[in-house]
């Protein structure tokens, strides 16, 4: 064991377990403070600062970590998220404060392409519009509400990384055509077609965003894209709201141009006034694709464990950078 640094933890991470023995326990027999600051939504960077004060690490929601945050927390020596998403936090800022930004890899991505596969029944089979016809009294077997198949279908992956090869794997179970649109791969996934993102937009029936948010996905997915897509497909989101024009998906969609679309994440959360809550073709839920009982409690052991690792002195598993960790004095 390396050093330890004695001070607090803040916790934003509501599901967070303070007496936990494999979580909060740890913390309290190293001998660190717990503060308990779960994630509000629209948390500023001022008001993390505020909450952080001279707190050693902190394990995090989505909270937003810009250069500000880290300028005005000289103690803070550690990022543990919740997750594997690093958008919301400026990672060039925390390296240059020696601030190490570790993640939960493999906690939740089977979580994730369950409820990916789970939107994209539903879609299909038109699930929330057959039940809403029935509670509105109506028992329509008539064809106006028929689904489709996702035996024979095409679904198109927009990244195919952990969480995506997870999908690949469920949709081999259903008999699909699986295509995958990743320019960081040199060949396909086992089972499926590498293709350009003009190809995988010709020809998905259904598509489905397994990509980061970056520079470069920001944004990726537009009117121009939709408009290249078949009429009748179906979009879905469990990735980063970032990527997809949320006003452009709408506005196919309303058009009847797209059939409609599954979304767990939004580009601001929550989504408040969005005409996509107007529709009812759309599915959403409140960026829960990666949640479970199991995945809760793995999640908060891995970000428990990343914390004491770095006050220690030791690079934890998931670390984003770790040429930070011995930068701070």
């Amino acid at each position: 064991m390396g050093f330890m640094v004695n001070g607090d933890v803040v916790v934003t991470w509501p599901a967070y377990e303070a007496d936990g023995p494999t979580t909060g326990a740890l913390l309290t027999q190293a001998g660190l403070g717990i503060r308990l600051q779960p994630r509000t939504d629209n948390r500023t960077p001022e008001e993390l600062a505020d909450i952080l004060g001279d707190a050693v690490g902190v394990i995090a929601s989505t909270d937003p970590f810009d250069a500000s945050v880290f300028a005005a927390c000289p103690n803070l020596r550690v990022i543990a998220r919740t997750g594997v998403g690093v958008d919301a936090v400026d990672l060039d800022a925390a390296t240059s404060a020696g601030v190490v930004v570790a993640t939960t890899p493999g906690a939740n991505g089977e979580a994730v392409a369950d409820h990916a596969l789970a939107m994209i029944l539903a879609l299909q089979r038109r699930l929330s519009e057959n039940d809403a016809a029935i509670r509105e009294g109506r028992w329509d077997r008539a064809g106006t509400l028929t689904p489709s198949d996702l035996y024979g279908a095409t679904v198109g992956l927009v990244g195919s990384g952990a969480i995506g090869r997870a999908v690949i794997r469920r949709l081999s179970a259903f008999g699909s055509s699986v295509i995958v649109h990743d320019p960081y791969l040199d060949t396909a996934p086992e089972g499926c077609e590498l293709v350009d993102l003009e190809t995988l937009l010709a020809r998905s029936d259904v598509l489905t965003v397994h990509a980061p948010l970056t520079d470069g996905t920001r944004g990726l997915i537009g009117a121009d894209q939709f408009a290249a897509m078949k009429r009748g497909a179906f979009v879905v989101n469990v990735s980063r709201g970032g990527i997809i024009d949320e006003s452009a998906l709408a506005d196919s969609i309303r058009s009847g141009h797209l059939a409609g679309a599954g979304l767990d994440t939004f580009g601001r959360e929550p989504i408040g006034e969005s005409p996509l809550r107007e529709l009812p073709t759309v599915i959403m839920s409140p960026h829960i694709a990666g949640l479970s009982h199991r995945t809760i409690a793995d999640m908060t052991q891995k970000a428990t464990r990343a914390v004491l690792d770095v006050l220690e002195g030791t690079l934890p598993e998931g670390a984003v950078n770790p040429e930070a960790l011995h930068l701070k004095a």
